[in-house]
């Protein structure tokens, strides 16, 4: 048991059906659940809680994507998030994502990276909500003033990331890459998409999503009011043509931020 009440299933246990299921989701082999195992107790991962808002068969994960599943974990006493590659994953390894989140790290973005294996990645564990569900939770006075300064905290994210030169890569389905802690601190998460390589467009992507299309846009625009959307979209051509300090100033001043 861990402090909150819920299970820790040990690593000894997650042979056992059904932890195996989801350990080497969806083929679990001998082999393949053998080999993450011994990859998590490499890490110093000691046990993994089946708990989160995802359903699968009988148990919960925190998330499940085209390359891995996410799971609570704990290692040295304390609660981390563990994504392990799919066995039917396209990606090889977990090599190019940790390896793209140490890079955010180093631009001062993203959940640290605390280790990562062959098919396993070891990060901090964040507490929060995702884009849509946490702008739908907001009630009451003051709720405008949250959103701009969440809105502007993450386009700030984006610039940094921009002038680092690493491209996300998914920021146009932030609704799926964005998490929203405790004191409205945004994080950009997932980076297996990542690329130090191709031409970084994280702060338009971004914008566009949060400002321009869509139905969380909408919600956007409801709280904070109207946007010039001819204007917002002549200042993100302006950062794309390399003016990016001049357009993201004049981006912050029209949205009143």
């Amino acid at each position: 048991m861990v402090e909150d009440g819920s299970v820790l299933v040990s690593l000894e246990d997650l042979v056992k059906k059904p932890y195996r299921e989801l350990l080497a989701y969806p083929n679990p082999s001998d082999e393949s659940v053998g080999s993450r195992i011994r990859q998590l107790k490499s890490l110093g991962i000691e046990g993994l809680e089946f708990e989160g808002p995802l359903r699968m068969g009988k148990l919960s994960v925190l998330g499940k994507g085209v390359v891995g599943l996410v799971f609570r974990g704990i290692a040295e006493n304390r609660r981390v998030a563990v994504k392990i590659r799919r066995t039917d994953s396209r990606r090889r390894s977990m090599i190019h994502e940790a390896a793209m989140m140490r890079a955010a790290n180093k631009a001062g973005i993203g959940p640290e990276c605390l280790g990562s294996s062959e098919d396993v990645l070891e990060m901090q564990f964040l507490e929060g909500q995702r884009l849509p569900l946490w702008i739908s939770s907001l009630k009451g006075r003051g709720r405008k003033a949250r959103v701009k300064a969440t809105v502007k905290a993450l386009l700030e994210q984006c610039v940094r990331l921009d002038a680092y030169g690493l491209d996300h890569g998914e920021l146009s389905r932030a609704h799926k890459n964005v998490l929203v802690s405790k004191g409205d601190h945004p994080w950009i998460l997932d980076y297996e998409s990542a690329s130090l390589m191709r031409r970084v467009n994280n702060f338009t992507s971004l914008a566009q999503y949060i400002l321009l299309s869509g139905r969380f846009s909408r919600k956007v625009i409801r709280i904070l009011g109207p946007v010039d959307r001819d204007e917002l979209v002549k200042y993100l051509r302006l950062y794309k043509s390399g003016r990016t300090n001049d357009a993201f100033k004049s981006t912050l001043k029209m949205l009143h931020f």
